[in-house]
């Protein structure tokens, strides 16, 4: 007998829920049951799960207009280029007078240093030697960062960018070498 009630229980079931009126209980969410970051089926937007909504998708954002773009800044003038890359070469200059005595105590400390357990007064001397030559060439990356801005400009001024190319490939040629060491 038990067998024959399962499905008896569930046609039942079905049939209730077949024929169901307004006054039973719903699965649908109550208002401020679902979260608004829920995504919904809201009739027109998307798929139209009745056929009395009206299934065209929403009209479309008009986005801003745009501000206007600022004009493009000038190439500098070949008087302005010729300060900015003096200014980079008495720059450049400043940083190889001071890197050779810091290449030379870096050198010194890490011979006195060679062989020296890792946290011996050697070794952390050749630290503070390759530190202070760190400091000493710091310099030279905003240099070429605006030796490069420099050259980028120049590039739409070519009467300037001629007479001033070689000495921004030597600028570039020097702070290589000295990067390198």
């Amino acid at each position: 007998m038990h067998r024959m009630a399962q499905p008896l229980v569930l046609a039942l079931l079905l049939v209730g829920c077949a024929g169901r009126s307004n006054d039973w209980p719903s699965l649908n969410p109550r208002p401020g049951e679902i979260s608004p970051m829920v995504p919904r089926n809201v009739p027109g937007v998307g798929r139209c799960p009745r056929s009395d909504a009206d299934c065209a998708p929403p009209a479309e954002a008009v986005a801003p207009a745009a501000p206007d773009m600022p004009a493009p800044t000038p190439p500098p003038s070949p008087a302005a280029a010729e300060t900015e890359i003096a200014a980079l070469e008495a720059m450049v200059a400043q940083v190889e007078a001071a890197a050779a005595p810091a290449r030379a105590a870096r050198d010194a400390a890490r011979a006195v240093a060679a062989g020296s357990a890792a946290d011996s007064a050697a070794a952390l001397q050749r630290e503070a030697t390759e530190s202070a030559l760190g400091a000493a060439l710091a310099p030279l990356a905003g240099a070429d960062y605006r030796r490069a801005a420099l050259a980028e400009a120049l590039r739409d001024a070519p009467a300037a960018a001629v007479t001033l190319a070689p000495r921004l490939d030597a600028l570039a040629n020097r702070i290589a070498a000295l990067q390198a060491q």
